[in-house]
């Protein structure tokens, strides 16, 4: 029997190491496959491997593996779990390269966006109308992830049955996804005054939790053949708040972190207008010229004029009234969810239940 790691920094390890050759593998079918059926189109495929292979902490793929031993751990064959491990990743990218296209983001894993690759390789061309080029390129990369996705997703290694339960689950995790973005997007064009914490909370859960988290578990439960209707409902008591705590940090982390660390622009959150927990709630703690300037950068200017000394005063409003603070208790409030959840839990084997309050403390608490 094989003998896998238990700890948790170790099997993070190994799942990155594992879905990282994985990818490799399908990204090396698909350049024998664009070679013999479009040779000119190649650029999308190397973009599309280069941006996947990049980085990313293949957080989804270990939430893949431990719903796949959510019943019994270290059970199953891993052939059967690495191309579903492998497609969330790729879902993981599909989604980054059109939200990327979305927030005007040209930096992501410490190196340029998508769109950006091809409206560089646009200009390099003389080619004219290089924005359009490189945003609609990068869609038709997106596209072609998210087919990669599905495509892996009906694994050999898997029963046509379980194939079937996989790609409804999917489709609904990314429905969710898209229903979240929607509302992110919507909401970005609405004035503060006319947002609540409810609103935003809800994108958290649809954008975060439910792809993020419960996503990943529910394909490895169900790949695995092992799973109950009340196993998957335990997962995702325990994926909600789980999520929920992991999307505040990562607004702490957009506002506050180090680009050298985050791989990220300082500031883009504040750049992109992103209306988040910690600027509504300091909107609402606020009044007098604090009140004003939230108002004036995330209702009244554009994003372009959106300048350094905005994002520093945002920055310091955020502190200063008490909001930061305030996320970092709905952090904890969530984390005690989560592991509340794992502990009524009655179907989540132990050592899944171990590993997934190690991973929540590391999600919720992270500096990138």
């Amino acid at each position: 029997m094989e003998v896998y790691p238990t700890s948790g920094e170790k099997l993070v390890e190994f799942v990155v190491k594992v879905v990282n050759k994985r990818l490799l593998e399908f990204f090396n079918e698909l350049r024998r496959e664009v070679d013999l059926e479009a040779p000119l189109a190649v650029d999308l495929v190397e973009a599309s491997r280069d941006f996947t292979l990049r980085g990313g902490k293949r957080l989804r793929a270990v939430l893949a593996l431990v719903g796949y031993w959510s019943r019994e751990w270290g059970v199953g064959d891993l052939e059967s779990i690495v191309d579903v491990m492998a497609a969330i990743e790729l879902l993981q990218s599909y989604l980054l390269v059109h939200d990327d296209i979305m927030d005007r983001d040209e930096v992501r894993r410490g190196g340029p966006t998508t769109h950006v690759v091809f409206r560089n390789k646009c200009i390099g061309m003389n080619w004219g109308d290089c924005e359009h080029y490189g945003v609609s390129q990068a869609i038709t990369a997106g596209d072609m992830l998210e087919a990669s996705a599905i495509g892996l997703l009906s694994s050999k290694h898997l029963d046509s049955s379980v194939v079937s339960k996989l790609v409804s689950t999917y489709s609904k995790g990314l429905r969710k996804v898209a229903y979240g973005q929607y509302l992110d997007v919507y909401f970005s064009k609405l004035p503060l005054r006319k947002i609540r914490e409810e609103h935003i909370l809800l994108v958290y859960k649809l954008k975060t939790s439910s792809y993020t988290i419960e996503l990943p578990l529910h394909l490895g439960a169900i790949a695995s053949r092992r799973y109950s209707d009340k196993l998957l409902r335990e997962l995702s008591d325990y994926a909600i708040p789980a999520g929920i705590a992991f999307q505040i940090r990562d607004d702490i982390i957009g506002l506050y972190g180090d680009p050298s660390v985050t791989g990220k622009p300082a500031g883009s959150d504040v750049k992109g207008k992103k209306k988040t927990l910690l600027v509504l709630k300091a909107f609402e703690l606020v009044g007098g010229e604090d009140k004003r300037l939230l108002e004036l950068v995330y209702d009244e200017l554009s994003e372009g004029e959106i300048m350094d000394e905005h994002v520093e005063r945002v920055r310091e409003i955020v502190k200063s009234s008490g909001s930061l603070s305030y996320c970092e208790k709905v952090i904890e409030s969530n984390v005690g969810k989560a592991l509340d959840a794992l502990n009524r839990s009655e179907e989540i084997s132990g050592e899944s239940r171990e590993f997934l309050k190690w991973l929540t403390y590391k999600l919720a608490y992270r500096e990138r």
